[in-house]
């Protein structure tokens, strides 16, 4: 059963940076939206404090520094993929995801709405 609210976009070849406040490993950002990651080739050992995790988006000139939260956790052998909710997603996210939206998205349609 499908439970994301968001529309989930995609960014090839995306290595993100991932700290769990005890070390930083890398994996691949599978998708994102307005709220939330989905990173995968994380090392399985990766453990948040308290839930949380730091991740640094960066690809060209955006650069993003995200607070998440794991939501669950799926693991394969030595790698896990993690979905995360952003904890206070900034502006510039909330504004660079609408560019890889459909103008359809819920996202698109709050923005025209009166």
């Amino acid at each position: 059963m499908e439970k994301r609210q968001d529309y989930r976009s995609r960014m090839s070849n995306t290595e993100v940076h991932v700290s769990d406040q005890a070390g930083f490993c890398t994996g691949t950002l599978k998708d994102f939206s307005q709220s939330g990651l989905r990173i995968s080739n994380l090392p399985r050992k990766v453990h948040p404090k308290n839930g949380y995790f730091t991740v640094i988006v960066s690809r060209g000139a955006m650069k993003f520094n995200l607070k998440v939260q794991e939501k669950w956790k799926s693991t394969n052998g030595l790698t896990a993929e993690v979905g995360t909710a952003i904890d206070n997603a900034p502006p510039e996210w909330k504004s660079m995801v609408m560019r890889y939206e459909p103008r359809q998205s819920a996202s698109w349609r709050a923005l025209f709405s009166v």
